[in-house]
């Protein structure tokens, strides 16, 4: 049986790192794949070392007004055209990544390359693969063999589990199952039987494909997470105003409700033509901000609901929405209507509940 051709892209992360003389753990240039034992039983495997960050320092796709400063600005932009350009040379593809940002990463993928229909798994580890009890050896041959399945879509594979990339939530900053995702099971699940993935019936699979990619993402947005009793609508005010800030998302309380202080912020943002949309701050349900008086004043105000996106996909997801009214040359109503519409399709299940309950 003909093996499998898989592209193994490094970017970084926490399982390459060593720890310097201070003990501080620092990337690494040291290889570490040769420390998995097994991969080429899976599949043939190429490497491509993409750069050596953090994850936290990950960036999607920025648009700075001086171009020179750009340089190394573009990670996932970068990360997704590596792939497009790959598209019909692998059968599938995994991305070692920093665990802080890996849903980020996972869900900007989904929007970037949405017409893939393979596997593209994000892994990485909690402890360094240089040091003992190391979970990297085990991650990173769960998504080598995952990146070989019957998955069309963009996963996290990591401890125990390979989850959704759109649902996906890191949960855990020292247990080895460190993601989860929110409202859905997840899509596969390691067994002591010999085939080690066991997958669910509610994943995506692979079908037929016509890649087309999009990074041009307008990453000037503003999030703010409102502390009840806090008082800083003026500055709030300000931000909207500024000309560098084209889209807020505002965490609601319960199922979405805004402070009545920020009501003038959202009325200011439709003034300016800049899109705001509203997110459930609870881990379970939905932004339904028709229920409560406190709900539908945003409303009324311009703001529109998020439904049940969780916040790491629906950052990237806004971004890609700003860019592609952008790229359209919208205006007005026409653009926050486009961008709505955007907001509001699901993308491989990143959101699921969207219509308000009667």
């Amino acid at each position: 049986m003909t093996k499998q051709k898989i592209l193994l892209i490094k970017t970084g992360g926490t399982i390459g790192q060593k720890p310097n003389n201070e003990g501080i753990l620092e990337p690494s240039k040291d290889e570490y794949i040769h420390k998995v034992e097994g991969l080429q039983d899976l599949a043939n495997i190429t490497l491509f070392d993409l750069g050596n960050i953090d994850s936290t320092d990950m960036e999607t796709n920025l648009r700075l007004t001086d171009p020179t400063e750009a340089e190394k600005t573009k990670d996932r932009a970068d990360l997704a055209h590596l792939i497009y350009a790959n598209a019909f040379k692998y059968d599938g593809f995994v991305v070692v990544h920093g665990t802080d940002t890996m849903p980020e990463t996972a869900a900007a993928l989904t929007y970037m390359l949405p017409d893939l229909k393979k596997p593209i798994v994000l892994t990485g580890s909690q402890r360094s693969i240089w040091m003992p009890r190391s979970d990297g050896q085990n991650n990173i041959y769960t998504a080598v063999q995952a990146a070989t399945k019957d998955l069309g879509e963009v996963v996290i594979a990591f401890g125990n589990y390979v989850v959704r990339g759109t649902r996906a939530r890191k949960i855990n900053e020292e247990g080895y199952d460190a993601f989860m995702t929110a409202g859905i099971e997840p899509l596969g699940k390691l067994t002591a039987l010999s085939e080690g993935i066991r997958l669910a019936d509610h994943r995506v699979k692979r079908g037929d494909f016509d890649p087309r990619i999009f990074t041009d993402f307008d990453t000037k947005i503003f999030h703010y997470k409102h502390i009840s009793g806090a008082t800083v609508d003026e500055v709030l005010l300000e931000v909207t105003r500024n000309q560098n800030v084209h889209g807020l998302l505002l965490s609601g309380f319960g199922a979405g409700n805004i402070s009545s202080r920020l009501i003038p912020v959202i009325r200011l943002a439709r003034t300016e033509g800049k899109p705001v949309f509203v997110y459930t701050s609870c881990d379970t349900g939905a932004a339904d901000m028709g229920i409560y008086s406190v709900g539908a004043a945003p409303l009324d105000a311009g703001a529109k609901p998020a439904g049940d996106m969780t916040l790491e996909a629906l950052g990237q997801k806004f971004m890609y929405a700003i860019g592609r009214a952008s790229n359209e040359k919208l205006e007005g109503d026409e653009k926050l209507s486009f961008i709505e519409s955007i907001i509001r399709k699901p993308y491989n299940g990143d959101i699921m509940v969207t219509e308000r309950r009667k």
